[in-house]
């Protein structure tokens, strides 16, 4: 079985008649059909626009690397455990305190946010 042949719907004979004809006829086909791409300053602009963008992005990884960095040292001094210590120290001395003063029959309302 085979095929019916179909017929070519571009000629090349027709399409280059049809252009010859456009040609003598000193037509400008970019004036007849719609611009699809950006001028030369919008261009321009978008790329000022993605270098900045590109500018923002570098700064904000360095200073992400920067703060990770900082607490990469803080962690390893162990400062949030000496710190955590110090907490729990004022914080038992305050437990104390409010017992001592519950013992005396002092009632202290205490308001954690």
């Amino acid at each position: 079985m085979s095929k019916p042949s179909k017929p070519n719907p571009l000629p090349l004979s027709d399409t280059l008649r049809d252009l010859a004809l456009l040609r003598s006829a000193d037509c400008d086909l970019a004036s007849i059909l719609p611009s699809n791409t950006p001028s030369s300053l919008e261009a321009a602009d978008a790329s000022e626009r993605k270098a900045d963008a590109v500018e923002e992005s570098v700064e904000r990884s360095y200073v992400f690397a920067r703060e990770a960095r900082g607490v990469s040292r803080l962690l390893d001094r162990e400062e949030v455990e000496k710190q955590g210590g110090r907490l729990e120290v004022a914080r038992e001395r305050l437990e104390d305190v409010l017992q001592g003063l519950e013992k005396r029959g002092l009632f202290i309302i205490v308001l954690f946010h």
